[in-house]
């Protein structure tokens, strides 16, 4: 196929996958509205997310591959992943029906998408001391409401050479051991190659692929083990990105 042909095709896919995530997250949205209401509401949101994941990326024209290295039981439990692409995002909810992100305040300022995130998920302000205490208290009162977490140690897309990571935040790894929860590792291996994050804003490849680890369990860890905790969450990503790209 001719070079020109291909990026037309590309294009079209991009425009079609951007148009079908408005016009689902349009429909989603009352009901989001809804479930984000009452507390005890909140797992339906979850549900109803994890459901449209399933929906949309097939309608997308994208093949998504799961690889669970484990059968979990019962949650919760804060899952880690790498951040590299807008796609990890509405790729999470494959990984958990229960899981609540921690992501930036930022996200708030998003018409209509900000509003569902502040009902629903934690968001935090990482350039303050005080919202960072903040949210690590969200996250605590999230795990007690028998929530899992969704969080990109990493603070956002900031790797400028993936598959390479960068330097992780602590907040994932001191709330597990606080909170004694087991931490998930999760690489998402290709969204940085199907959506690159050079403004460009093109799709560029339809497989991706999530490999959800074995759980590290924190049972008996202090938090004199966090940087320990978080090596090793940050070495079976990276392993496992370098292995499969």
């Amino acid at each position: 196929m001719p070079k020109y042909a291909s990026m037309i095709l590309k294009q079209l896919h991009t425009a079609y996958a951007f148009i079908l995530l408005l016009i689902s997250f349009f429909v989603m949205f009352p009901f989001l509205v809804l479930f984000g209401l009452k507390l005890n509401w909140h797992k339906y949101a979850y549900r109803l997310t994890h459901l449209w994941a399933r929906v949309y990326f097939p309608l997308a024209l994208f093949k998504v591959e799961i690889d669970r290295k484990e059968k979990l039981p019962e949650g919760p439990y804060i899952y880690c992943a790498n951040h590299f692409s807008y796609l990890d995002v509405p790729m999470m909810p494959f990984v958990s029906n229960n899981g609540c992100f921690v992501g930036k305040s930022s996200i708030q300022n998003i018409p209509m998408f900000g509003y569902f995130f502040k009902t629903l998920h934690i968001s935090v302000d990482r350039k303050s001391i005080r919202d960072r205490a903040k949210a690590l208290k969200q996250n605590r009162e999230s795990i007690l409401n028998g929530k899992s977490l969704f969080i990109f140690p990493e603070g956002g897309i900031k790797s400028v050479t993936p598959p390479q990571q960068v330097h992780y935040k602590d907040g994932a790894f001191t709330t597990a051991i606080d909170m004694q929860v087991p931490l998930v590792p999760v690489t998402i291996a290709w969204n940085w190659i199907a959506l690159p994050d050079d403004g460009k804003f093109v799709i560029r490849k339809r497989h991706l692929k999530i490999i959800i680890h074995k759980p590290i369990y924190t049972r008996d860890m202090t938090n004199k083990d966090v940087g320990n905790l978080k090596s090793l969450v940050f070495n079976t990503i990276q392993e496992e990105l370098i292995a499969q790209n």
